[in-house]
Order: C-alpha cells, then sequence, then structure tokens
C-alpha cells in the first residue's frame, strides 16, 4: 500500500517540530565552545523554506543530508527553491540521493562536454553507465543547461525503475503531452504513483524549466514509494532503542566523549547537528560553574508506522529526562524532556546500517537555559 498522503503529513508534523525547537537561526558569542556545532544546527534551518510551498519535503531532504544549503555573507543558510536547477546538478543529487555506482559490465557514454575533472563528471558518468541519462545529442550532455520537468520525470523513471511499482494502466493524462513527446511513458508512469501531479488547468508543462524546489518534491515522491526491499522491523527497533539506551547512560555519567561516539555512529543530519549542540551545552553548563544532573526514567516504547527502501519512521514514547543545573548562589534551572513523538531514519548506503537523521522530540534545554549561557 503506497504511504505518499500519510507521509507528507508526518513530514510536515517533524518540521513544525524542529521548528518549534528552533524557530530561526541560533546564535551565540564567537568565542563561546558550542559555536562550531550551533554553525551545524543553523545549516540545517534555511531561512528561505519556512513558508514555502514545498517546505516539509525539502526540510525532510536537507535533514537527511540529502540537499544541501548556500551560505550567505552573514552565514545564514539558504536554499534558493524557486532557482532554476541544471542537468548536472539534478544528476548528481539523484545519483547521491540513491547512493549509486558506476555499472562495472556498462562504460558511460564519452560525452565531448564532460570533463573528467568537473565536478559533476562522476554523477553523470554513473547516471550514464546506468541507462538513467542519455545526452541532448549523440555526443553532448548539456551539463549546465537547465533541466526540464519532462527531463526530471525521465530520469526519475529510469532510476527508480526496479524499485517502485509503477502502475501504468492508472496514468493521468496532460493536455500538454502528446504521443509526439519523446518522454510521454516516462511522464506517464511518474503519474501513475504521483510522483508528479501536474497543474490544475490539466498540463504538466514538459518544456518548462524546473526550479529547485520541483526538482526536491519529485525526488521526495519517489523515494516514499520504495517497497521492494523495505527493512524489518527488528531492525529499525533495534537502532532506535539501542541509540537511546546508549544516549541515556552517556547523558546521566554527563560522558561527552561517549556522546559524541555515538553521535557519529547511530546519527546523521539535523539529528546529529542537535546531538552535538546538546553536548556542547552540557560543556558549556560545566565550563560556567554549574552543577549539572541528568536522569532518566522510563522504557522506551517504539512502534514502526512507515517504511520504505531507504527512509523509516517510527514512533516513540515511554521515556523522560529530567535536567537540573545548579550554581551556588543562583536559582537552579531544571527541564523535563518527555520523549514522545516520532523519529526518522535514513539508511546508509555504504553501510547497509539505519540512521537517525530527525525528530520532533523537544530539546533538552529551555530557552532560560539557554539565555543564561548565551545562546539565542
Amino acid at each position: 500500500m503506497k504511504q505518499y498522503t500519510f507521509v507528507s503529513k508526518i513530514m510536515l508534523a517533524l518540521t513544525l517540530g524542529a521548528l518549534s525547537v528552533f524557530p530561526k537561526q541560533v546564535w551565540a558569542a564567537e568565542t563561546a565552545g558550542e559555536a562550531k556545532e550551533i554553525s551545524n544546527v543553523n545549516s540545517y534551518l534555511p531561512r528561505d523554506i519556512e513558508h514555502h510551498w514545498a517546505g516539509d519535503k525539502v526540510y525532510d531532504l536537507i535533514h537527511a543530508e540529502i540537499v544541501k544549503g548556500y551560505v550567505e555573507g552573514d552565514r545564514a543558510v539558504i536554499i534558493k527553491p524557486d532557482k532554476k536547477i541544471t542537468r548536472a546538478e539534478f544528476v548528481s543529487l539523484l545519483v547521491s540521493a540513491l547512493g549509486l555506482k558506476q555499472d562495472r559490465e556498462q562504460e558511460p557514454r564519452a560525452f565531448s562536454d564532460i570533463e573528467p575533472n568537473q565536478w559533476y563528471s562522476k554523477p553523470v558518468n554513473i547516471a550514464s553507465s546506468l541507462g538513467i541519462v542519455k545526452g541532448v545529442t549523440e555526443t553532448t550532455f548539456g551539463p549546465n543547461r537547465n533541466i526540464t520537468r519532462g527531463e526530471i520525470a525521465a530520469f526519475i523513471t529510469r532510476a527508480f525503475a526496479y524499485t517502485i511499482a509503477f502502475d501504468e494502466a492508472n496514468t493521468k493524462p496532460f493536455k500538454d503531452v502528446g504521443w509526439s513527446y519523446w518522454a510521454k511513458r516516462e511522464v506517464a508512469k511518474a503519474s501513475s504513483v504521483k510522483i508528479i501531479s501536474g497543474y490544475p488547468n490539466g498540463t504538466f508543462k514538459p518544456f518548462e524549466y524546473a526550479t529547485r524546489a520541483e526538482a526536491m518534491v519529485m525526488l521526495s515522491n519517489a523515494l516514499y514509494l520504495e517497497e521492494n526491499a523495505v527493512p524489518s522491523d527488528k531492525t529499525l527497533l533495534e537502532a532506535v532503542k539501542t541509540g537511546e539506551e546508549e544516549e541515556g547512560r552517556a547523558l546521566q555519567a554527563l560522558d561527552l566523549t561517549r556522546l559524541k561516539e555515538i553521535s557519529d555512529s547511530r546519527y546523521i543530519g539535523y539529528h546529529k547537528a542537535t546531538r552535538e549542540l546538546t553536548s556542547a551545552v552540557l560543556r558549556k553548563f560545566k565550563e560556567a560553574g554549574y552543577n549539572v544532573e541528568v536522569t532518566r526514567e522510563g522504557t522506551l516504547n517504539a512502534k514502526v508506522i512507515g517504511k520504505w527502501n531507504r527512509i523509516a519512521v517510527v514512533e516513540v514514547d515511554g521515556v523522560k529526562y529530567h535536567l537540573k543545573a545548579s550554581k551556588e548562589g543562583e536559582e537552579s534551572l531544571e527541564n523535563t524532556q518527555t520523549i514522545k513523538g516520532v523519529v526518522m531514519l535514513k539508511k546508509n548506503p555504504a553501510t547497509g546500517g539505519w540512521n537517525v537523521y530527525t525528530s520532533d522530540i523537544p530539546f533538552l534545554f529551555t530557552e532560560e537555559m539557554l539565555s543564561v549561557l548565551g545562546i539565542q
């Protein structure tokens, strides 16, 4: 059973949950020990997609480290969702998201405009060897040409040909995709599973150049349709429970070295960045002369509520953490964090393991605590 509508709602909830913790980018004095960690968290909170129509799905790709943003002069990160995307950029995004490797038995096409030293040469060669991309002519690829919506539909359906069950008997007709259009079958296949949906007037606009947001949404839609090699519930639950238990022990022991080891091995993306910021804040408390105590109670309950080949959603509850920071002559700072919500995992294409990349679990520290430490 396809899960697209369900997951779209989950992703919106996750986005709002993440932003409720850090509604805007976080800042602290440059001399603070947590400056690097804050910068890492900020890189997953681009300011130009908060109210964008594609925001929920773009946030998800960013949190999972599938998409990266641009850093402006004031260190703020942006995605430029309405900027056009080139053929080379989209192929690189597609190859990276799927962890594709070059076909050893099939040489890539020799394009005269793909130089070996270019940043896009490897992903284009990988995609070419797998039959995902073709050139704009027999000898050229056109890496710097803006990619059309029709080309994206073709590239995606070829890349996901063996992992998505396309339903060609249930395609959506578009008024501007005629029988003579070169990618009519690919567009039909993409529409059959709602990777694309077109415009309200019944058109698809296959020749229109795609924006970065449109490309990311189509890719996101496809990732949540792969169901031919889903992980077992046991694998996912073990990844979540073991990580939380290990982190719980390290938090109670205030073992920052162990927390980093856990973060490096079990988390990626936005979740890893927030875990590193947690360690940095604990370190700053100690440096400021606070006595810090972290206690944990309860047993983690976890249930898989969505899973696909590369992404999974697990619902958790049952555990509470209590943080107390005290300093002589000052009122104690306290907060209780309830582990209740959803976490999302991504499959590591290199190891086959599963890593948590985002969640809607509240941050361990209150705004008052961060303010006392000079963090805004």
